[in-house]
């Protein structure tokens, strides 16, 4: 059976093992700003374990308003520490991953769904949600379909992996009130 927990600084290992597995160089992010998202915003990261073990995690922020499409929030490895806000009205998913073996059973939609669900639970003033994927991580995109995101910009050549670069798709989802 699933657990879904709140992270803290001593998952760190566990998050960076998943890391490495679910992302490519030039897209994984660091141990630091790992460590800097728990520390800003706790309430929002969550450590999704199956028997003991850390098998997928959640990151998040709050901010103040939807940023532009080249703002430098949008960037790889940027520093939640400056950009979550405590009474943000904006959701802004930042990284979601799961380990490999667990992927296609269904879990991430509902690692993803519970942890959204939980977080409006704890903050009711968000208004709206926010995230970032890549143009060709369909399972990812199906996800976000399912729950209601749509497309609303792009952020060209934002991702790049041994040597290919591909866009970023902004997706947004109105909470309903």
């Amino acid at each position: 059976m699933e657990i879904i927990r709140k992270a803290t600084k001593y998952d760190i290992n566990a998050i960076m093992n998943i890391e490495k597995e679910a992302f490519s160089e030039g897209i994984k992010e660091n141990k630091d700003v790992f460590l800097d998202r728990i520390e800003s915003f706790s309430d929002g990261f969550f450590i999704l374990e199956d028997k003991n073990k850390a098998i997928g995690y959640f990151s998040s922020e709050l901010w103040n308003s939807v940023p532009q499409k080249g703002d430098s929030c949008f960037s790889l490895n940027h520093s939640a520490l400056k950009n979550h806000k405590k009474e943000g009205t904006i959701l802004y998913i930042s990284s979601i991953a799961i380990l490999n073996e667990y992927k296609g059973t269904g879990l991430g939609y509902r690692f993803f769904y519970k942890s959204v669900e939980k977080i409006m639970k704890s903050f009711p003033q968000i208004k709206e949600i926010v995230l970032l994927v890549n143009e060709i991580w369909i399972p990812a995109l199906h996800i976000y379909k399912k729950c209601g995101f749509i497309e609303y910009g792009r952020i060209q050549n934002f991702f790049s992996s041994a040597g290919i670069k591909t866009d970023g798709i902004l997706m947004r989802k109105s909470v309903d009130l």
